[in-house]
């Protein structure tokens, strides 16, 4: 289970030998206190900044076609908190009693060039089931051919973007097991703060060498090569 943010807050106090907080002084912090909350917050940006697809901030969305919209910007489907969009994970149902069909991602440029010219026929004429999805220059999901109907269901998977703790009972997005990255990013702050730079620069140590470890653990996959063999008659 991840640890509130209390305790995050209080996993840096300690280490820098400052008074923790409780819950009942928490809205009352001063001095190295709140600037730690900040600097809690800030170490879980960096964080989340570190790389662009953390498994742990995948999130799964799914959206209703309106008849005749080409274009769902990311206010429309409620996902401002978007970092970046796995547009290889959108699929298509056209109904319950159908199966889903995978959309195939274009760059702008292959939309541009094929079918744009299509999907802005004034006349509507084009409309029909969407079977390629792309990301408009305002990062807004295209679909092409655009919806005939509003019946139809989109799914697709995106990372999240850090949304800032503030209640003492809040939890933050990352694992358990790499909290200790936190630590060490917040503590890199306070020690900047104090002006202690050999101390900052060994938490700056400790975060690099920390992230190359999640990456390993949670995004680089190992290839594996296996023999086939073939019986000939």
């Amino acid at each position: 289970m991840a640890s509130s943010y209390l305790t995050l807050i209080n996993n840096v106090l300690r280490d820098l030998n400052e008074v923790e907080l409780t819950s009942s002084t928490f809205s009352s912090s001063r001095g190295i206190q709140t600037a730690v909350k900040d600097y809690v917050n800030r170490a879980i940006d960096d964080i989340i900044n570190a790389d662009t697809e953390w498994p742990f901030t995948v999130t799964s969305k799914t959206f209703t076609t309106t008849a005749g919209k080409r274009l769902y910007s990311r206010s429309d489907l409620s996902t401002t908190d978007t970092k970046t969009i796995d547009y290889d994970s959108f699929t298509f149902l056209e109904a319950a009693d159908k199966t889903e069909q995978k959309l195939d991602y274009l760059t702008f440029s292959e939309y541009l060039d094929n079918y744009h010219e299509r999907d802005t026929d004034p006349t509507g004429d084009s409309r029909a089931i969407p079977v390629f999805v792309y990301e408009n220059p305002d990062q807004s999901i295209g679909l092409s051919p655009v919806p005939d109907k509003a019946t139809y269901t989109i799914k697709y998977f995106y990372y999240a973007t850090h949304t800032a703790l503030s209640g003492s009972t809040d939890t933050s997005l990352i694992p358990t097991r790499f909290e200790t990255v936190i630590t060490e990013r917040a503590k890199y702050y306070a020690f900047t703060l104090r002006g202690e730079v050999q101390n900052a620069q060994m938490s700056q140590a400790q975060f690099d060498k920390s992230i190359k470890r999640m990456r390993v653990e949670l995004i680089n996959k190992q290839l594996y090569m296996r023999a086939v063999w073939f019986l000939r008659l």
